[in-house]
């Protein structure tokens, strides 16, 4: 019975041990968030920003999303991202404040630029307004649409080389025979340059000359 009972003890020791090593595990992988920093960001669009989603300044991560939820201005609808953030943490009014993605799929997260070292610092609780996510994402299709349209263009541009290649080969070979007789030219003034003063002109017989 005594040995019963002690399997029991070490049982519910070693059950104590893991869950305070998942615990702690937890509360090492999660945000570490000191409490008197907040701070409001408007967007018109997040595309899958989620509650406690990292917050990185200038790439380092300062804090969490505590809370994203509707808020209605005008009778328009925005998404408001309630920022928790370490209590040192800076934030400045030129800061631009994104909405990121890790890797092509990876989850989304803000990311807020440094901001210029003139620039005051935002004060607890206060509203800003983020750069949509969406208008990066136009920009990105837009270059791709440009990239598509550019490699068409190269793709005529090839199509029309080859069509007329011939033609193109005799042109060259023109320029390289035009070239070479006016190099031939060329030569032939600099060694007679008489023949060029002459030009046009009918040359005097040797008789006339005489008289």
């Amino acid at each position: 019975m005594a040995k019963f009972n002690n399997e029991i003890k070490t049982g519910i020791v070693v059950v104590a041990a893991i869950l305070v090593f998942m615990y702690i595990s937890a509360k090492m992988g999660g945000v570490k968030v000191m409490d008197g920093y907040e701070l409001n960001v408007l967007f018109n669009y997040v595309s899958g920003l989620e509650d406690k989603a990292p917050v990185k300044l200038a790439g380092v991560i300062i804090g969490e999303v505590k809370k994203v939820t509707h808020v209605y201005d005008n009778d328009e609808t925005k998404v408001l991202a309630k920022l928790s953030l370490n209590g040192d943490a800076r934030v400045r009014e030129d800061s631009k404040i994104k909405i990121s993605t890790t890797g092509l799929i990876g989850e989304k997260y803000i990311e807020i630029t440094g901001g210029s070292k003139g620039s005051p610092v935002v004060p607890h609780g206060k509203t800003l307004v983020g750069v949509d996510l969406y208008e990066m994402e136009e920009l990105i299709a837009r270059l791709d649409s440009s990239m598509q349209d550019l490699q068409k263009l190269m793709g005529h541009a090839d199509s029309v080389l080859v069509d007329n290649k011939d033609d193109i080969r005799a042109t060259i070979m023109n320029l390289k025979d035009s070239s070479e007789n006016l190099k031939e030219f060329s030569d032939e003034v600099k060694r007679n340059p008489w023949k060029l003063l002459m030009k046009g002109k009918e040359v005097p017989p040797a008789s006339n000359m005489k008289k």
